[in-house]
């Protein structure tokens, strides 16, 4: 009986091994990565990707700088920063909008199709209803109402993605400047106030003076 424990006990202990590598090759490994998957995982056990607990906490200590943070709209795709700066949030995964766009495009949701409306809408905090339909549709906001943030916190990574893979999804070539805030091609608009990059990735975060 004990050997029998054993036994499935290391077939298990095998297979969650192997499924776990295989996460790691297919999620965060591209065929051409000069990355191993054990380069990758020693990445994330010393907490060397994007979004640090540290960077996270420097973050929302800077924002409770500002004194009106509370009246301020964040464009992220974390609800962290409002959450613990009880500030608005306008959610993005930053892959919305034309690849042509220019940053002050993206922004203001120029180009941003009903479904990305809908979605960041849906997500982010607070939210309107669109007149009529709150009972059917409690998601639907009024999508007429365009709020250009007053920061926004952009976090990548350089791992890279398996193009071959279906959820693969590379339109964020507009957006990718926001990377290296010394890129000549950043708006004067955007002020960069917080900069942490690592191995893997990093995390910028802009003050928004559009009305400028």
């Amino acid at each position: 009986m004990k050997l029998n424990l054993i036994i499935i006990s290391l077939f298990l202990l095998v297979s969650i091994g192997f499924t776990f590598m295989l996460t790691l090759g297919t999620f965060y490994q591209s065929e051409n990565s000069t990355d191993s998957k054990f380069d990758i995982l020693d990445s994330l056990l010393a907490g060397e990707l994007k979004n640090s607990e540290e960077d996270v906490r420097k973050i929302i200590q800077l924002l409770k700088q500002d004194e009106n943070i509370e009246d301020k709209f964040i464009m992220t795709s974390s609800k962290t920063y409002p959450y613990y700066t009880n500030s608005k949030l306008i959610y993005t995964q930053f892959t919305e909008g034309s690849p042509d766009d220019t940053i002050e495009d993206f922004i203001t949701k120029k180009n941003w199709s009903d479904y990305e409306l809908r979605f960041s809408a849906h997500n982010s905090i607070p939210f309107v209803p669109k007149a009529g339909m709150q009972k059917m549709w409690p998601f639907y906001n009024n999508m007429d109402v365009i709020q250009t943030p007053d920061y926004i916190i952009y976090s990548y990574s350089n791992i890279i993605d398996d193009p071959n893979t279906t959820w693969y999804k590379d339109d964020d070539s507009h957006i990718i400047i926001l990377q290296n805030p010394e890129n000549p091609d950043i708006p004067k608009f955007l002020n960069s106030i917080f900069l942490s990059t690592g191995g893997n990735g990093g995390i910028v975060v802009y003050e928004v003076n559009l009305q400028d």
